[in-house]
Order: structure tokens, then sequence, then C-alpha cells
């Protein structure tokens, strides 16, 4: 039966569960670590590796400080425990996903796109509760962890020793990761990938030892942590290829910067677990390296024989799991085959007018969707659309796109860089024209193209847009011309050519290998974060 105790001054100290005074300004540091992590492995797993998209930044301000207001509530009233953070997690899951749904679209303050259902609520709240609740936990053992290793782990008199250690083991990290990559790759990454790894290798195992000290949970742990770190920051902040020869050393003007993404198979299921291995075997040696400390292992309660067979069952997945998702993983799960041949219908007058005429076209479209990040590096999506439209007045007019709008030239909304799968646009979404209704698409491209008719060039580098809907009687459109750049020389200054069906390659797959691949790492990662915080005595949590 768990108490509470009061104290002479109720107003500066919270209840742990066992009856100790929390300071409060232990309740922000803890309130402050928690909503850190979350929004780590809400970057490093939810989004990057389980949904494949990028929020923007200002998305994980507004959700940081979100938590850090329920955290730090429910914390100050109720104390800290494992049961007592998936209630606050589950709390701020409802109040997030409420304001997403209703409040605020992602991609803040640059191009807002407004979450679906099945992003918010459907796998959005289980999602986010998984990888909050793993912030919570993670900072949870480490508030215990350091709070026992300042009284028993590591003194002052060995930091210079852990801070040449935990030098060696960035460097040895990050030249053998380096290595591997150029060898899987066959391109080295450049000079710039070395720097910035060690640049973020190093402090971070430097404060991991003289925080968390010695210990089997923390070589373990230290080693997941800076192997998600360096795969975040790699999806995220660093493209490779920096920097290109020439280098620049007595010039002064600037060289060539062509830097490009890594492909998702190669960010998730080839670098990262090379990455976990690499780390954990490095911190596994550093911990027989330093001295001091022994004696952070000897409150570790070992975990329950349920939950280590539990974590061997897991790691045994995640390989299953990866063999499986390897496979729908490929170049080609990014592309995707449209046509529609015969009857369709031409609209007459102003653009999105609905009056529609009888007429005959026919369209094949080739796309691949390569960039899901919020940047105009490559490797940019391909575009491949031939179209030919015949108007009321008996002439047959051909279109034919390939170069993606990567951003729209107005700044008007979002074109995913060209090409979108299973997107929402049109209507009230801000993405598009509000004068069509909401549209969700399996195919959305937006590019530029060429209008010809008898062999001859009417118009060049016109905006076309092709979109798959579920409309009945209108499964696809092509737009070619737009309200702000109407086409001379052609009829009514655009086009817009609907077919009542057409035959399409698309498929989820990738999607849904993203789901299982960053669903198996995140239910690992939560069962170990359990068996971890339950190893520290909770009498560690005061002060």
């Amino acid at each position: 039966m768990e108490k509470y105790e009061t104290v002479s001054n109720p107003g500066t100290k919270a209840m742990h569960p066992n009856g100790s005074p929390i300071p409060l300004i232990g309740i922000m540091k803890f309130t402050f670590l928690a909503a850190l992590l979350a929004m780590f492995g809400d970057a490093a797993i939810a989004h990057a590796m389980l949904w494949g998209n990028d929020p923007y930044w200002t998305y994980w301000i507004t959700d940081g400080l979100l938590m850090s207001t329920v955290f730090g509530l429910g914390t100050a009233f109720f104390g800290a425990g494992v049961g007592r953070g998936a209630i606050l997690t589950a709390v701020h899951i409802f109040l997030l996903t409420t304001y997403y749904w209703i409040l605020s679209p992602i991609g803040l303050p640059g191009h807002g796109e407004w979450l679906d259902l099945e992003r918010t609520w459907l796998t959005g709240l289980p999602v986010h509760f998984g990888i909050y609740y793993l912030g919570y936990l993670v900072a949870l053992w480490l508030w215990r962890k350091h709070k026992h290793a300042k009284h028993t782990g590591l003194q002052l008199k060995y930091f210079k020793e852990i801070a040449i250690v935990a030098l060696i083991m960035a460097a040895g990290i990050v030249v053998i990761l380096g290595l591997v990559q150029t060898i899987l790759k066959s391109e080295f990454p450049g000079a710039t990938w070395f720097i910035v790894r060690l640049a973020v290798s190093f402090p971070f195992i430097f404060a991991w030892w003289a925080i968390v000290g010695k210990g089997r949970t923390s070589y373990i742990t230290g080693g997941v942590m800076l192997a998600f770190l360096l795969s975040a920051y790699t999806h995220y902040l660093a493209p490779i290829g920096l920097p290109n020869p020439s280098l620049r050393i007595f010039e002064k003007y600037p060289p060539s910067s062509e830097v490009h993404w890594l492909s998702y198979r190669d960010e998730f299921l080839i670098i990262l677990p090379i990455t976990l291995i690499v780390a954990i075997i490095a911190f596994f040696i550093g911990n027989r390296r330093i001295k001091g400390g022994g004696a952070a292992n000897a409150t570790e309660k070992k975990p329950a024989k349920i939950m280590s067979i539990g974590l061997l069952a897991a790691a045994i997945a995640i390989i299953i799991v990866g063999f499986v998702v390897f496979k729908y993983t490929g170049p080609e799960v990014h592309r995707v085959t449209i046509s529609a041949s015969s009857a369709a219908t031409l609209e007459q007058g102003q653009f999105y007018s609905n009056n529609m005429a009888a007429t005959t076209a026919a369209i094949e479209a080739r796309t691949e969707n390569a960039n899901t990040h919020r940047t105009p590096l490559p490797p940019h999506d391909k575009v491949d659309i031939n179209a030919t439209v015949t108007t009321p007045d008996g002439l047959t007019w051909n279109v034919v796109a390939s170069q993606p709008i990567i951003s729209d030239p107005l700044g008007r909304f979002t074109t995913w860089a060209g090409v979108g799968y299973d997107v929402w646009h049109h209507g009230r979404s801000g993405i598009g024209t509000s004068k069509l209704p909401d549209t969700h698409s399996d195919v959305a491209v937006y590019a530029l193209g060429n209008v010809m008719s008898d062999g001859r060039v009417i118009a060049s580098g016109v905006p076309v847009h092709l979109m798959t809907t579920e409309r009945e009687g209108g499964r696809l459109e092509l737009h070619v011309g737009d309200t702000s750049f109407p086409v001379s020389g052609i009829p009514d200054g655009h086009f817009r050519v609907v077919w009542a069906n057409y035959t399409s390659d698309y498929s989820r797959t990738f999607d849904f290998a993203k789901y299982a691949w960053g669903g198996i790492w995140l239910i690992t990662l939560l069962l170990l974060a359990l068996a971890a915080a339950k190893t520290e005595n909770p009498d560690n949590m005061r002060a």
C-alpha cells in the first residue's frame, strides 16, 4: 500500500510513493529530462522509422512544452513511478492528439499539412503513447541511476580517464562505421561525416559514463542510445557527401556542395543494426576499462526471468522481422505506374467550373517518391507523364512532364517534393485549391511539362498536376496549367481531364513494412526500459 507523508512546507516539495520528498528543482530536472528523451524517441523511432515523415522542428518544441506541463504537474501532485508515468503519458497523448486533430497542422511555420485519421488516432495514439512512455521510463531509470552513482559510482579522480576512454571509444565507433558504410555503399561519405559524428559521439559517451556510471544496464542502454542518436542525426541533419572535391583551402571561391540523403533501407535496416552492435561492444569494452564505480551494480536487481526471456524473444523477433521487411523496402516500392485510356471528360470554360464535356484521352505516368525529407536535397522524386487529349475542335494535344516541382514557385503550399503517396490535398487542407473537395490520393504529382500539338511545342514549363481520387466517376484527374499560370495557346488556358477509372500498381506495402520495423523496435525498447527502470531502488528518486 503506497503512502504519502507530509512535509513542513508542502509548497516546496512533492512526495515520492515511498514517502521521500522530491524537491521542486528535482521535479523540474526530471520533467525536462523525460520530455527531452520522449521527443528524441519520437524523432528517432516514430517519425523516422515507423511513419517515415518529418513533422518539422516546431512540432517537437510544441509537443515538448505540452509534455513538460503534463509531466511537471503530474509529478508535483502524484510523484514519479512506473505506473504514474503510464497515466501521465496517457493524459498527455490524448491532449496532444486532440491538439493536432483540431487546432494545428504539422510543418509550421513552413507549409502546414494536416495529419489524417490514420496518423493521429489510429496509429498516432498507440505509437505516441509507447514512445513517450519509453522516454519517461528512460528518464526515471537515469534519474535513479544517477542518484546512486553520485554516492557509490565513479569518482572525480577518474574523470580524466573517462574522458580519454570516451574519446577512444567515439573515434573507434566512428571510424568503424565509416569504413563499413563506405564498403556497403561503395561511396566515401566524406571527411565531414567523420568529424560531425565524432563531435556527436564523444560528449554523449563522456556524459553517459559520468552521469550513469558503470554496470550491465549502463553499457547496454548507452550503446542503444548512441546508436539511435547517430541514426536520428543522420536522418534529419546530416546528408552524406561533404566536402565535395576539390577542397577549398586557399581559394576564395566556394566549392560545390552536392550532398544527398540515404534511403530508408540503408539508414534503418543496414546501418542502424550495425551501429547498435558496434556501439554496445564499444560500451562493453569501455565498461571494463574504466576504473571505479564498481559498486554501481550492487543494487541492480536482476530482472525477472520472464522479462529476460521476453527481451531475448524480442531480439529474435527483430532479426526475423528485419529479414521480412528488407524485401519490401527496396527502390521498387517507391515507384508507381498509372495508366488510363479511351473515354474521359474535358472541362470547358474557366478552371474548376465543372462544365465537363465528353472526349477521348489517354495517359501513362511513372512516378517515384524518392525523398520524404523537408529539404530540396537529392535524391529527387521522379516523374514521367505522357498524355494525349482531344479537344472538341478535333485537335490532339500531347502533354509531357518529367520535371518534379520540388517546391511551389509561389510558396503557396507543399508539393511533397514532386510526388506524394497516400496524401490529402485540396478543399480545406491548404494544399492545392479550395475549389475542389477534400481529396485523398494514393498518388499525387506536381510537375513541369510541355504542351505540344502537331509536333510543335505550344508551351513549355507548364505546371502539371496529376492525382488519383476516391470519387465515383472521377478516379483520375490531370490538370495542365494553373489558376495563377494560365497557358496561352491552348483552349481556355488550361486542361482539366477526368477519367472514370484507371489502372495502377500502387501498394501500401512499404508503409506496412515501416510499421512493422518501427513497431518491433518500439516494443523491444519499451521492454528494455521497463526492465531497466526496475533495476534501481526507488529511494534514489529523492533529492
